[in-house]
């Protein structure tokens, strides 16, 4: 067994037992009685389903040799592009109280995606845009979350 296989078995177990923790920790959370409020337990259990996925996908990577196969490879990021998109998600966090959710996201992710190596401006601007909408409704009527609608407030 190589050392990646190790590693990823050894990962994927203990990431389960954490996850195994946090969902007995989260089980026994409080409850209210509040009709059609998101209870305390919810985001809890989201974040418990998914690191649980993940562990698992973990855990079959180590197991099965399939994935195994060859090595992976070092991706080699320029240091440009990461102190860029550093200083990119600094503007975001001072931008987000001001200007709000959607109007700070789409900036944020149409330079995320030129940085990366997209170039069209349609997919840029539209993937950004599609983008924060549909979390920002997702987080507004699914989580009943309200998100910051900052300069947008009187639109949305």
């Amino acid at each position: 067994m190589n050392n990646m296989r190790t590693r990823n078995l050894i990962a994927g177990i203990i990431l389960l037992s954490l996850c195994a923790v946090y969902a007995y920790l989260t089980a026994n959370l409080p409850t209210r009685n509040i009709e059609n409020t998101t209870q305390p337990s919810f985001f809890p259990w989201v974040i418990t389903f998914c690191l649980t996925g993940l562990s698992l996908s973990l855990l079959i990577q180590g197991i099965l040799p399939v994935f195994n196969s060859k090595e992976s490879a070092v991706i080699d990021v320029p240091v440009k592009r990461l102190l860029s998109g550093l200083a990119l998600s600094l503007i975001y966090l001072i931008a987000l109280p001001i200007l709000g959710f959607i109007a700070s996201n789409i900036p944020f992710f149409a330079g995320l995606m030129y940085l990366y190596g997209e170039r069209r401006p349609v997919w840029i601007f539209g993937g950004s845009a599609l983008t924060s909408l549909v979390v920002f409704e997702l987080f507004r009527e699914v989580f009943q979350i309200r998100l910051p609608a900052g300069i947008l407030e009187g639109l949305i």
